[in-house]
């Protein structure tokens, strides 16, 4: 399979945004502004669940191509799971910031990126389900992965700013 290093390459990536996300969450202070330490859990959740997601995405289509699975077939079937994925995170967020959205305010700007993000990425693997662009399915499913990626890396950065941002307001204000 001609993307198989590609996909590879794209599975380390996302493996390296769920372990640094894990090196920042375990180097970081608690914070005793609460709605802040939320957000940054559901973010650090968010980053994790996304990056391991992007693992199992992008390993998928190397794993069925191992088994001799037909190729549009085999892009087809990866691009179903993803959005299985995909959307298992959408809700599960969701669930988790129900309870808690009086607490917290949104982060705008990065509901805009990631939403924005979210449309390339379904909208990529849902011509790749439905068959409509069979000679496209395997860029249009990187493509997917890219996307998955970027909202990865993007809440990653929102949360080490926020991690730091609580650090140097407690050197601040000391309790």
């Amino acid at each position: 399979m001609p993307t198989t290093e590609t996909l590879l390459s794209l599975a380390e990536i996302c493996a390296a945004f769920a372990g640094f996300a894990a090196l920042v969450s375990a180097l970081r202070r608690s914070s005793d502004e609460v709605g802040g330490a939320i957000h940054d859990l559901l973010r650090l959740r968010l980053v994790i669940s996304s990056a391991v997601a992007g693992v199992v995405a992008a390993l998928l289509p190397v794993g069925l191509a191992g088994f001799g699975v037909e190729t549009s077939l085999l892009w087809r079937l990866a691009a179903a799971a993803f959005l299985v994925f995909d959307n298992g995170i959408i809700l599960s967020f969701a669930r988790a910031y129900r309870p808690v959205k009086s607490v917290i305010k949104p982060d705008r700007l990065a509901v805009s990126v990631v939403l924005m993000l979210e449309v390339v990425e379904q909208s990529s693997l849902l011509v790749v389900v439905a068959g409509l662009s069979i000679d496209s399915a395997p860029a249009l499913y990187v493509a997917a992965l890219i996307a998955n990626i970027s909202q990865a890396g993007f809440i990653f950065v929102r949360f080490v700013g926020s991690t730091f941002h609580h650090e140097h307001q407690l050197e601040e204000h000391p309790t």
